[in-house]
């Protein structure tokens, strides 16, 4: 006699998503993992069904990782022409004043007036972080990339460049005050900017169809206010709509 065993696989309603610290919006506290940009995520997916595995990871790798599918969602991906190959952008869930900030040692904020300027000087990125159209896409300039801001503040200390291009002040000064770095100060020269403020998608995460519907979510979110007592709830100023 034969049996048939019929086999019911659970539905999968786990997406995958990295954190990475960029304060106000997502900070850790010991072990905890917080900021409006986790709450938003975790409350969007539930109306849908879904929740939320997160990954502490650098943001080098976490572009990587969605990329390739390796992950689902990513917070804070700025939108590119190059990232557009392979992300579908959530979103925006508001704006951002973004302005790119030069920093230098004390004494030396007038050695960077203009864009010009940059050319003859050694500058210190973070690996993969888009900061302007230009900036970026300068081949003649001297850029020495690094993972993160530890590793980016500490070379800065030892002299191992002339300035560090800075997207997020926050972050940067973090680091800076962590290993006691005061020497420091921005140049005269800064670049003024707004950006939407997205999740990035991975176009072949196997949870891709939701895509349309969870952008959706993420959007009447913003239109009912939703997002903004979340930056509220937090004690944070909101993005602006």
């Amino acid at each position: 006699m034969l049996f048939f065993i019929t086999i019911t696989h659970a539905q999968d309603n786990t997406l995958r998503a990295d954190f990475r610290l960029r304060p106000p919006e997502m900070v850790v506290d010991g072990n905890e993992k917080l900021g409006p940009l986790k709450d938003i995520l975790e409350i969007a997916v539930k109306k849908l069904g879904y929740k939320i595995k997160w990954r502490m990871t650098p943001f080098p790798r976490s572009l990587s990782d969605l990329r390739d599918g390796k992950i689902d969602i990513l917070p804070r991906t700025v939108k590119t022409v190059k990232r557009e190959k392979f992300v579908n952008y959530l979103g925006p869930i508001g704006y951002q004043d973004k302005t790119i900030y030069f920093l230098v040692k004390k004494g030396f904020e007038d050695m960077i007036q203009s864009y010009d300027d940059l050319k003859s000087l050694k500058i210190a990125v973070k690996r993969k972080t888009a900061y302007f159209k230009r900036f970026n896409e300068d081949d003649s300039l001297d850029k020495t990339a690094s993972m993160d801001d530890d590793n980016m503040v500490k070379m800065f200390d030892r002299g191992r460049f002339d300035a560090m291009a800075i997207l997020d002040v926050d972050a940067l000064e973090s680091a800076l005050k962590k290993y006691k770095i005061t020497d420091y100060t921005y140049a005269k020269y800064k670049y003024h900017q707004r950006n939407g403020n997205y999740y990035g998608m991975s176009k072949i995460s196997k949870h891709h169809k939701l895509y349309e519907k969870l952008n959706e979510v993420l959007l009447n979110m913003v239109k009912s206010g939703e997002i903004t007592q979340v930056y509220k709830l937090h004690g944070i100023k909101p993005p602006l709509q």
